[in-house]
């Protein structure tokens, strides 16, 4: 690429302006394509962001590309800084985990293993990573569950609030993938930390929406619950307004 258009690609890329423009030809490009994984390594977090951004969009007909990318989000994970880019890496991988998931499979294992050893960075970064897998493709967790319930039993409150982030996300594809967790959810409405029982309360309410199976059980206890937090009281409030517009809804649908 002449030096003239790599400055006005960059520019693009910084501004984030015709980025539609960018993914058109990304996606008959290969060649522009690869040139756009380049900029991946550039110093302004936005500058990678986009960058991603365009790239996912466009990725789908280049497997061959799947594994060198991958790779390269790994690394790009343990090093971002930018909330705005972590969360575009988690997108990135989590879309991989759809396209080619033997392929993510693999690095799963891993990913626990950095946020069980990583520093508090690393492991807020493979927070969201792992919880955009288990979105997308919890099929891949198979064999993790017991990791996520260890992390519900930590002594370490950012495990706990870690391991209802996961839940909410399995959650989202089923009740099977909740039913393993559901006591240890219920009993953490009684935790010591009043953070960890908002978000009990918060994950319970995404259960309790997404799978009617549990939502009975969900709506009884909420309402049951006494609490002298006001976070809590208030996430209570909040929950139990939101499952009766989820219920609201699916009789609206029923009906019509």
């Amino acid at each position: 690429m002449p030096p003239g258009e790599d400055a006005d690609l960059r520019e693009a890329l910084a501004t984030g302006e015709d980025l539609d423009e960018l993914i058109v030809r990304a996606s008959h490009d290969g060649e522009f394509l690869r040139e756009l994984i380049k900029y991946l390594d550039d110093d302004l977090w936005i500058v990678q962001k986009n960058s991603l951004m365009v790239i996912m969009s466009a990725i789908g007909e280049h497997e061959e590309l799947f594994d060198p990318l991958l790779r390269k989000l790994l690394t790009m994970i343990r090093k971002s800084e930018a909330i705005p880019l972590t969360i575009e890496i988690a997108k990135a991988v989590g879309l991989l985990s759809k396209l080619k998931p033997d392929l993510v499979k693999n690095t799963v294992p891993v990913l626990f293993a950095n946020y069980r050893v990583g520093d508090p960075k690393i492991k807020v970064n493979m927070t969201y990573v792992l919880e955009e897998i288990m979105r997308q493709n919890p099929v891949l967790f198979g064999n993790m569950f017991r990791d996520i319930t260890a992390l519900l039993n930590s002594p370490d409150e950012t495990d706990r609030l870690a391991a209802l982030n996961f839940i909410s996300a399995l959650g989202e594809n089923g009740s099977r993938y909740v039913t393993p967790f559901l006591p240890k959810l219920l009993a953490l409405l009684y935790d010591r930390d009043e953070v960890v029982r908002a978000s009990a309360v918060e994950t319970l309410t995404d259960v309790a929406v997404n799978n009617p199976k549990f939502r009975n059980i969900i709506k009884t206890k909420l309402s049951e619950l006494r609490d002298r937090s006001g976070l809590v009281i208030i996430k209570v409030q909040e929950g139990l307004r939101k499952i009766a517009l989820a219920e609201a809804r699916e009789k609206a649908e029923e009906g019509g």
